[in-house]
């Protein structure tokens, strides 16, 4: 989804004037103009807006006023003011309502271009993901105890939802102008959606109560009540499926969990151990570590039933796509390493430094 530029200003001739300077230049977003901030306001209501640029002196909702509102009914987009009435008060004034950029007029087209780039740079700053499982990923961000702002695309209907994380924990959601529970449910029943991730999350105030799994199975069962049924032509082209899910930091990414099929495996003709229904028996800890104990590279072996939701999340999306049963989840961390998840009565993880070949590790599982 191109993002979308908001200028605000009641001079109509500058704002014409910008904004036909704007499409000559060519910049990486599209750009829609209003002269009100109640008319701004509307938009903000009825349209996927990224960034606004306002102007200060306004009559009826004046930029003051509207910076106010945006950060409390849109905290996710962020406000440049635009102002010749530069004063030293103006402008503090100005950030503590919550802008995020001030400029003074006279401007030029360049800087304005730059700094709007700037900002959805940052909202864009932890990468893209496109057709991922949003539960999956969104118990990683809970697993990582990630701070961070997730924007939700939506094809059907061309919606766009935000999450908001601190420290692993769903703390808002907006859905256009309405927020907290109500729009983080219908955002949560989304399938087949893309993610971008901005590793910042301007809220603090913390609006929904309760667990993000329970969320999460309520909005799994709406989501399944409303699903219409797979189609035989879905199926991946082979036995593996990749939830494309990394979790982003500063400079860092997870990359996605690998859920594998150990039919594609000629696992009985192995000498190896037979894993065939493990996931109901169980594999314990002291049967793999007599397995990796003596892999190079092999870190750590124990036991974390923190990762059963997303053993239970890939179990689902493998049998929807018609794969056999779930033998593993593979999540590569560049900060804390490699590990394996491992499926059983208790669920087991195997930790690996970067070095160890992870088609090594999963070979040895089937």
């Amino acid at each position: 989804m191109t993002p979308k530029v908001l200028i605000v200003d009641d001079d109509a001739v500058w704002l014409q004037l910008m904004e036909q300077e704007l499409k000559q230049n060519a910049p990486p977003f599209t750009v829609a103009t209003t002269e009100s901030g109640q008319e701004a306001l509307d938009m903000l209501a009825a349209d996927h807006v990224s960034a606004v640029v306002s102007d200060l002196r306004m009559p009826g909702i004046d930029g003051f006023e509207l910076v106010n509102r945006v950060s409390r009914d849109y905290p996710d987009i962020p406000v440049m003011i635009v102002t010749a009435y530069d004063r030293p008060k103006t402008r503090e004034v100005v950030f503590k309502s919550g802008a995020s950029d001030y400029m003074v007029k006279p401007l030029s087209t360049e800087d304005l271009i730059e700094r709007i780039n700037r900002i959805l740079r940052a909202q864009a700053e932890g990468g893209s993901l496109h057709n991922v499982s949003l539960e999956t990923f969104l118990q990683l961000i809970e697993m990582e105890s990630q701070t961070c702002t997730l924007r939700v695309s939506r094809k059907t209907g061309n919606q766009l939802g935000v999450l908001f994380f601190r420290d692993g924990d769903l703390i808002n959601a907006r859905l256009g102008g309405r927020q907290g529970h109500e729009a983080a449910y219908e955002i949560l029943s989304w399938s087949g959606v893309s993610l971008t991730i901005e590793n910042f999350c301007q809220v603090t105030e913390k609006l929904i109560d309760g667990g993000l799994q329970s969320m999460l199975l309520n909005a799994m069962r709406q989501k399944d009540e409303n699903r219409p049924d797979f189609s035989p032509h879905e199926n991946p082209p082979n036995d593996q499926i990749l939830l494309d899910s990394p979790i982003f930091t500063q400079s860092e990414e997870q990359d996605a969990p690998l859920a594998t099929d150990r039919s594609r495996s000629g696992a009985g003709d192995s000498k190896e151990p037979d894993f065939a229904g493990a996931s109901d028996a169980g594999r314990s800890q002291s049967k793999l570590e007599s397995i990796f104990g003596k892999v190079s590279g092999v870190e750590d072996i124990y036991e974390d039933q923190r990762y059963a939701g997303l053993l239970q999340e890939a179990a689902r999306i493998g049998k929807l796509c018609g794969s056999g049963e779930l033998n593993a989840v593979y999540v590569n961390h560049k900060s804390t390493g490699q590990r394996v998840i491992v499926p059983g009565s208790q669920v087991s993880v195997i930790r690996m430094s970067h070095d160890v070949s992870r088609d090594r590790i999963i070979d040895l599982l089937l």
